[in-house]
């Protein structure tokens, strides 16, 4: 061993290997980032005209053709809360909205909507449509 150089094992070799360690794992979890499923929760909030009773969505990721999620909501509420596990980036939403008619019949509307996720709640407001 001569003058200026680090032994084995000495402290600062210690470190420059953790160091070189950690920056990897950094460098790989940023870029693996946008595709870890993160909770997205959805809030369909219905507006005004007859209740609805039930809805039925489809979530499909931009650049996709299959679903990633579908799932039906029922209930007789202002709003509906749907909690799913997708990466963050743009999603097509197809919905259907079953709404029951003071006659007792049934109408149900179908619409698109197109949302970011980027983690958290989005809200979306589900209109009558006549």
């Amino acid at each position: 061993m001569t003058d200026g150089e680090a032994p084995r094992g000495s402290p600062w070799r210690r470190f420059a290997a953790r160091a070189v360690l950690l920056g990897g794992v950094a460098i790989a979890a940023t870029v693996a980032a946008p595709w870890v499923p993160r909770e997205q929760v959805l809030v369909y909030r219905v507006g005004g005209g007859d209740p609805v009773r039930r809805l039925k969505v489809h979530i499909t990721r931009d650049g996709e053709s299959e679903p990633a999620v579908g799932t039906t909501l029922t209930g007789s509420s202002a709003s509906f809360r749907h909690s799913v596990s997708l990466p963050n980036g743009r999603y097509t939403l197809d919905i259907a909205a079953e709404r029951a008619l003071s006659d007792g019949g049934v109408r149900e509307t179908s619409l698109v909507r197109r949302v970011n996720l980027e983690g958290g709640e989005t809200v979306l407001p589900i209109e009558d449509q006549k």
